[in-house]
């Protein structure tokens, strides 16, 4: 999923300049990668999210021959277990360039010797690659703060964001608006909160639907429409809990259209414990969207507080429900930030400025 959602424009940028190869887990699902081009060679890797050490030790011994046998010029890698992993068998057979990106810290909500623990892992990342990428400020302060990366040890490109966001396929359109109205019978009068992504306790998805019952317990003419898979199976939980208000709400599963809600949607909300950026925010953003967010590192660089969307402090339903019923109740403000959030997403993020300069960065890597 990731290389599909974040790594696609780069992939196929970078095909006609070098030989790509992704080593994923594709789990029999190469489907997924359909938007990468067929020039791209494909590898398998059954790597799991959590610890296993079994698995991961198989996982890194597979990865060592990998990289003996194709002699990359560079390796550059994308999530914590994976990073680890890679970093460590790239290190080994000594791959000239070693890239890897931070994207959040999974320690962030941890607490004693587990967050020590795996603090010690992404210092371990740090200490093997050649470049450490950050696809936040916010991030790259707090990791120098937390001292696993030291000043000028790392880059973050532009303003952030792992990818930049495609300003063509993420716009506002009426068609789909309607579309997707129409498909989930909601009304065109009424106002859409969009969750979309993966259905995890850290997403605040809990927060989220205690605020979103007592918004419609205010205002009927509303819907939560939660778009995502769902990794932790909280669905059925969550559903319970919206029982006096379940025809106000909309489950959705995986989408490789996300547009296409957010373009049927007015306002999106993410209360995340933890994000490296928020690129979805910008996602939704270039659809005219403005978004309420945890005031957390990552989400602080993909909102503009009170010009583009809402900051409210983590874990607090509470305030997350005022700043719903803000954005609710005032319509003209709620339609300023959405055409602001399309204008910052146009200047500071397109993607084919962010690919331009990490295009950049690969070529005085390897020509050095």
């Amino acid at each position: 999923m990731v290389a599909r959602v974040f790594l696609a424009h780069q992939v196929n940028s970078l095909v006609g300049l070098y030989d790509v190869t992704i080593i994923t887990n594709l789990k029999d699902n190469n489907s997924m990668l359909s938007n990468i081009s067929n020039k791209v060679k494909l590898i398998n890797l059954p790597v799991e999210r959590n610890i296993n050490l079994f698995s991961d030790l198989r996982a890194l011994l597979k990865l060592i021959s990998i990289f003996y046998k194709n002699k990359f010029s560079l390796v550059h890698s994308v999530s914590p277990k994976a990073g680890l992993l890679t970093s460590i068998a790239a290190w080994i057979v000594r791959v000239p360039s070693r890239f890897h990106t931070f994207t959040g810290q999974v320690w962030l909500t941890k607490k004693g010797v587990n967050r020590c623990f795996l603090k010690f892992l992404d210092k371990i990342i740090v200490a093997l690659n050649t470049d450490i990428l950050v696809d936040s400020f916010s991030q790259q302060d707090f990791l120098i703060k937390e001292h696993v990366l030291s000043k000028g040890s790392s880059v973050v490109f532009g303003r952030g964001s792992i990818s930049g966001v495609d300003v063509d396929q993420f716009q506002p359109s009426k068609i789909y608006r309607n579309l997707i109205r129409k498909q989930l019978k909601i009304k065109d009068d009424c106002v859409i909160f969009l969750f979309l992504g993966r259905l995890k306790k850290e997403k605040g998805v809990f927060e989220l639907v205690e605020a979103f019952k007592n918004v419609s317990e205010k205002h009927d003419n509303c819907v939560l429409l939660v778009v995502g898979p769902d990794e932790e199976g909280l669905k059925q939980e969550l559903t319970l809990f919206l029982e006096t208000c379940n025809r106000l709400v909309r489950f959705v599963d995986f989408t490789k259209t996300p547009e296409k809600y957010m373009a049927a949607s007015d306002i999106f909300v993410m209360p995340s414990y933890r994000e490296g950026f928020g690129s979805v925010i910008i996602e939704a953003g270039s659809c005219g969207v403005p978004s309420i967010g945890s005031n957390i590192y990552g989400l602080i660089d993909a909102i503009e507080e009170g010009e583009t969307g809402l900051l409210v402090p983590v874990k607090s339903s509470k305030l997350l429900e005022i700043a719903m019923l803000k954005l609710l109740n005032h319509d003209k403000l709620r339609k300023e930030m959405g055409l602001k959030a399309r204008s910052r997403a146009t200047s500071y993020f397109a993607q084919e400025s962010i690919t331009l300069k990490i295009l950049q960065f690969y070529k005085r890597s390897i020509s050095e």
